[in-house]
């Protein structure tokens, strides 16, 4: 009976235990505004405004996977021709065009509100009056210098982090050549060469 009744608190811990590791951040990311302060475009052809998007989208994927976080990237498509939202799964983010006659921001204020079971939700945007509108229990405001910061860090932590593996890894790994005997070094060098 005791062993029972172990095992059911056992139970209920790790599943309580696993409930807090898979609460998860959001991250919604006002896509224009983000590239247009980041890459410090002010008049691109479309051509080069995608070239961007798709940059972001690599970049929000780096981060996604070291942060272990959701993320949402919310486009401005007011002026297109598109009554509908356009929603696309791009590795593993959610890509959001706003419909025509509205706005990202209009969107990010909505999925603000609504999405819930997130521990805390950041609005990268630095749209004053987005971050105001957006502001309020567990949502969080950060710029688009601040969060291009942060994501140029996590960059240059992942460079290291490589940078010190292929240290390491040259000092443990032999190459064939070095652990033959001289004789059989100078055999298989021969072989090679024919």
């Amino acid at each position: 009976m005791f062993q029972l009744q172990v095992e059911l608190f056992y139970i209920r811990y790790r599943s309580k235990l696993r409930e807090k590791i898979d609460i998860r951040d959001l991250v919604i990311i006002d896509g224009h505004n983000f590239i247009f302060n980041f890459f410090k475009a002010d008049k691109l052809s479309n051509e080069n405004l995608m070239y961007l998007r798709e940059k972001l989208i690599s970049d929000l994927t780096w981060y996604k996977n070291q942060k272990n976080c959701d993320m949402v990237v919310v486009f401005d498509a007011r002026n297109s021709d598109n009554l509908n939202r356009s929603i696309q799964i791009v590795d593993d983010i959610k890509v959001i065009y706003s419909r025509k006659n509205e706005t990202a921001d209009d969107v990010i204020e909505e999925l603000a509100g609504k999405e819930t079971g997130y521990r805390r939700i950041f609005v990268v945007t630095s749209d004053y009056m987005q971050q105001k509108v957006v502001f309020r229990k567990n949502i969080y405001r950060k710029s688009s210098r601040e969060f291009s910061l942060e994501i140029k860090d996590l960059k240059n932590k992942i460079r290291e982090k490589i940078d010190r593996s292929k240290k390491n890894s040259d000092k443990v790994f032999f190459s064939f050549e070095n652990r033959l005997s001289n004789k059989a070094r100078k055999r298989f060098l021969e072989l090679r060469k024919k």
